[in-house]
């Protein structure tokens, strides 16, 4: 077995500064690959990306990146190809949760969390996709998607919505890319630990009722999600596309 898989790939990562995107960014460059923090968050992605090389020994280049303006996406996409020499991953990671209850969610709210995710993906998705085909050598698009997609919350009306279009926009992408060998294909977290969710999840009683219900007894990590991330982007995986794989530990058992 090859003991870097993705060796000679590079992976741009979006919203990858911290939590799944910095889980994502991390295992990539362990099995090899160069990566690309593109974060909004400049100075943050900075402190990851170098964190990344100290402990890996591989390339990770910090970019600012603001998903929703696509100048900025086609700029990071041609940084990405000028420095690191192409473009063989995207993750599109980027995106926004404002836990607002629908009677209280206004129009500025609701227009943020579309531009950040479905806009902001779709942005990613076109650029990266443009880009891969000049190349010619195929390639790999995921999407981090939502249990929200098949789960309605009052209070994720804004985000379930977002991401419900992003997770028919992966599926639309899916065919017309096939022809080129890019796959595109969606993975959807449960709940898993990071910084964000902490405050929630760091009391108690809060984990362990979550742990008594779900199959596999444990909050979810980033890298329950980077092991997913990986085998989407293995050369072994190129007959997927068009998918979601959710991975809750059995929270949302469904065919």
């Amino acid at each position: 077995m090859n003991p870097q898989p993705l060796g000679n790939k590079v992976a741009l990562i979006t919203g990858a500064a911290r939590g799944i995107g910095y889980g994502i960014a991390r295992r990539y460059a362990e099995e090899g690959a160069s990566v690309v923090i593109a974060d909004i968050n400049q100075t943050l992605a900075e402190e990851s990306a170098a964190r990344i090389t100290a402990e890996t020994r591989q390339k990770a280049l910090a970019l600012r990146c603001d998903v929703s303006d696509r100048a900025n996406v086609d700029a990071v996409i041609a940084q990405t190809i000028a420095e690191l020499g192409g473009l063989d991953i995207l993750v599109s990671n980027a995106g926004i949760c404002p836990f607002v209850e629908f009677l209280d969610l206004d129009n500025q709210i609701w227009q943020k969390t579309i531009d950040v995710i479905l806009t902001g993906g779709f942005n990613v998705g076109q650029a990266a996709a443009r880009a891969m085909i000049a190349q010619g050598r195929g390639g790999r698009i995921l999407y981090i998607t939502s249990l929200s997609t098949i789960q309605a919350g009052s209070n994720q009306v804004d985000y379930a919505a977002a991401k419900s279009g992003e997770r028919m926009l992966m599926a639309s992408m899916a065919g017309p890319l096939g022809r080129y060998g890019i796959t595109v294909n969606g993975i959807a977290p449960g709940v898993i630990y990071t910084e964000m969710g902490a405050h929630h999840w760091d009391v108690t009683e809060h984990r362990t009722a979550f742990e008594k219900s779900n199959p596999r007894g444990r909050l979810g990590e980033p890298k329950d999600i980077a092991n997913a991330a990986v085998f989407l982007a293995l050369d072994e995986s190129e007959y997927i596309t068009g998918s979601t794989i959710r991975v809750d530990g059995g929270h949302m058992p469904i065919g």
